[in-house]
């Protein structure tokens, strides 16, 4: 069985169809089908089928690409070894970043990576919905990805994630405001404000809709904006209160507002690393999400020593 058929297999069950899977693989997409029809004839077994203009995997084509990504995941461990005794690296990794773990993590990781000689390392934005990070993996070596709901949320078959940290979500308001005075908040405290929010399937709107049903009132919301710099200029204007992750807002000291802890609901969101199996494998990736997380412990140590 042809190992490159398996791929195709496998990046057609990412990325739903032919002319995707094509442009992955940097192949035409009749090569796309004659490939997929001698793997066919290979097992024996049907492993896609027409649905509408496109295709579709079958139960059997689904288990099939699950199995080619564990040939692949063992094919790179096994690269990974010789790499380690040949002292053989790959030479460039890209890399996706929402905007506050890039500004959170990218110059400390940065520093780090020189010390792997010949590595380019391509940094590049992407800020989807939750959703939208796992098939991100299909582009780049690794992806950093952020959910209000835990790190479960990303795991899948195929996929590894590595939890890099958790920031807490504070409430952010004017230096001004009358709730600056209080060390501690509570969602009694805060519903009857108005708030900077976010769009519907960001992590931090979650965290209001938590304050809404513990109090059993509906919070106003002015704005629904997703840029945190941009939502710290309206809190440090008076224009409502926001929540804002601690780490990165921390590091905005002086702009005009103060963050607050919240309690009673779950404030915080998981910041993880994503990468395919496979990927993870390769010396030089596993090698960088090392520094990553010693990065991101760094951040999170460095906040603790200012508060206390």
């Amino acid at each position: 069985m042809d190992l490159r058929r398996l791929r195709i297999l496998r990046e057609l069950a990412d990325r739903g169809t032919v002319g995707a899977t094509a442009d992955a693989m940097n192949i035409t997409a009749s090569a796309v089908s004659q490939q997929l029809k001698v793997l066919q004839e290979e097992v024996g077994i049907a492993l896609v089928q027409r649905e509408g203009r496109g295709v579709k995997l079958t139960e059997a084509g689904l288990a099939m690409a699950a199995a080619g990504s564990e040939v692949s995941t063992a094919m790179e461990r096994a690269q990974a070894t010789v790499d380690f005794y040949r002292k053989g690296w790959q030479t460039q990794i890209r890399a996706a970043f929402f905007p506050s773990s890039a500004e959170m993590f990218l110059p400390g990781l940065l520093h780090r990576i020189k010390e792997i000689e010949g590595l380019q390392f391509d940094a590049f934005h992407q800020d989807p919905m939750v959703a939208g990070f796992v098939p991100l993996t299909a582009d780049y070596d690794f992806v950093v990805a952020h959910s209000g709901l835990g790190s479960d949320v990303f795991a899948q078959p195929g996929v590894v994630v590595v939890p890099l940290l958790r920031e807490p979500l504070d409430v952010a308001m004017p230096t001004s405001h009358p709730l600056a005075e209080k060390s501690r908040l509570t969602p009694e405290d805060i519903v009857d404000y108005t708030w900077i929010g976010v769009p519907h399937g960001y992590p931090f709107d979650a965290i209001l809709s938590q304050v809404e049903a513990k109090t059993g009132r509906l919070a106003t919301r002015s704005q629904r904006y997703p840029d945190l710099r941009v939502m710290e200029a309206l809190v440090s204007a008076g224009h409502g209160l926001a929540f804002l992750p601690r780490y990165t807002a921390l590091g905005s000291g002086g702009r005009g507002y103060v963050l607050r802890p919240l309690e009673g609901v779950k404030a915080g969101r998981s910041i993880v690393a994503l990468a395919r199996t496979d990927v993870a494998e390769r010396t030089t990736v596993r090698q960088v999400l090392g520094m990553l997380k010693r990065v991101a412990r760094n951040v999170a140590d460095d906040v603790e020593m200012v508060e206390n």
